[in-house]
């Protein structure tokens, strides 16, 4: 009994890993702003941006950026989608961002924080722009 359980377990984490992956990439987020912060080896990594309703450049919100989890080898940006929505809804500018992991793009751990740091350059140098 003990084995079967444990079977069905690991065959569940099996199911739901392998649909994580399949899911749609690049994601499509209905609301969000998506803007390319960086391109690399041919891949356009978005930045998801949710914007308070009426804001504008000069209001300068406060900001907040999102990474998915996944250990750097799986995962999605819309993975934080109803916290960014829920933080724009309550005045914040939220992004949501997206950055290359291992089962996509084949790289390493490295280029994960590589991209991830990109971003938020990214979203230092367009500040104004964005109204952040």
């Amino acid at each position: 009994m003990t084995r079967t359980l444990a079977g069905g377990i690991a065959l569940l984490a099996a199911l739901a890993a392998q649909g994580q992956q399949q899911a749609e990439y690049p994601p499509r987020m209905d609301g969000a702003r998506v803007e390319v912060y960086k391109t690399i080896a041919g891949v356009k990594l978005n930045a998801y941006i949710f914007e308070p309703e009426g804001h504008r450049a000069a209001d300068r919100r406060p900001a907040i950026v999102f990474f998915f989890g996944g250990g750097w080898r799986s995962g999605s940006p819309r993975q934080f989608e109803p916290h960014c929505r829920y933080l724009a809804s309550r005045g914040m500018v939220a992004v949501s961002a997206d950055y290359r992991v291992a089962s996509r793009h084949g790289v390493k751990a490295v280029d994960c924080v590589r991209d991830a740091k990109s971003a938020v350059r990214w979203l230092r140098a367009n500040a104004a722009r964005l109204g952040i």
